[in-house]
């Protein structure tokens, strides 16, 4: 409701920025002077600072994996089911 006078095409593009950072912060694990300093860079305030850090920590102390992360935004996206369009294997170790 706080959100219906925005433009949703601006909404969306909002939303997907603060999931691609969520997102590129959990795959790099980087600390909340990292992601500060880069929000900082974007020209955000203060406070819009403060209230991301504070959510990327609930994230953080819970020690989901990057692949959990990825899905908890993902289904934050929208209400469609996740499915995989391609997939890429690699062998790492082999045991012999």
């Amino acid at each position: 409701p706080d959100l219906k006078d925005i433009d949703p095409t601006v909404l969306k593009h909002c939303h997907a920025a603060a999931a691609t950072c969520i997102l590129e912060a959990g795959k790099h694990k980087a600390d909340i002077s990292a992601i500060s300093t880069c929000l900082e860079d974007c020209k955000l305030d203060k406070e819009r600072i403060e209230q991301f850090c504070t959510e990327y920590q609930v994230f953080k102390r819970k020690n989901l994996t990057y692949l959990e992360l990825v899905t908890i935004v993902s289904f934050s996206i929208g209400r469609s089911p996740l499915y995989v369009t391609d997939v890429s294997w690699r062998l790492e170790y082999q045991i012999k």
